[in-house]
């Protein structure tokens, strides 16, 4: 059997909500979501890759759309990885000489850099430019929202 998830990140890669927020934030997801079987946080100390599992797709250049190659985004990641998790470093891209963190990458499926992750399993639900927003108002900054199949 296969699980879904649905993630809320910070647009920015290393933002953590205050305390307040993120249980405001895990209450509304439980009102949106009923039939999710959990909705929980989890806080780092290093970003981590908030990753969409099977619907992983081609990644593109932000600024041109071309397409980066899944080699060299993989030598990227191994690159920006350390002991305190990911630098997201700019990398110059091939295709017009742009230089992008691994975050700020066009991902076919969302997917991103995060310290702080609100996630809630099998929740059953697409979540709207209502519920974007209203999440957004929510925890104080702009979101990613992330769709993982597992």
């Amino acid at each position: 059997m296969s699980d879904d998830y649905v993630h809320i990140i910070p647009e920015e890669a290393g933002f953590v909500p205050e305390e307040k927020r993120q249980l405001d934030a895990i209450a509304y997801f439980r009102s949106i979501a009923p039939r999710a079987s959990e909705v929980i946080t989890s806080t780092s100390d290093d970003l981590k890759f908030i990753h969409c599992g099977g619907n992983f797709g081609k990644i593109c250049c932000p600024s041109c759309g071309a397409t980066i190659g899944l080699r060299l985004w993989q030598e990227w990641m191994n690159v920006d990885y350390g002991e305190k998790g990911f630098a997201l470093t700019q990398h110059t891209l091939p295709c017009c000489a742009a230089r992008h963190t691994l975050h700020e990458l066009a991902y076919e499926w969302p997917q991103g850099f995060a310290r702080w992750d609100l996630q809630a399993m099998n929740p059953d639900i697409d979540l709207s430019d209502v519920h974007r927003s209203r999440f957004e108002e929510i925890l104080g900054c702009p979101v990613r929202i992330i769709y993982e199949h597992m």
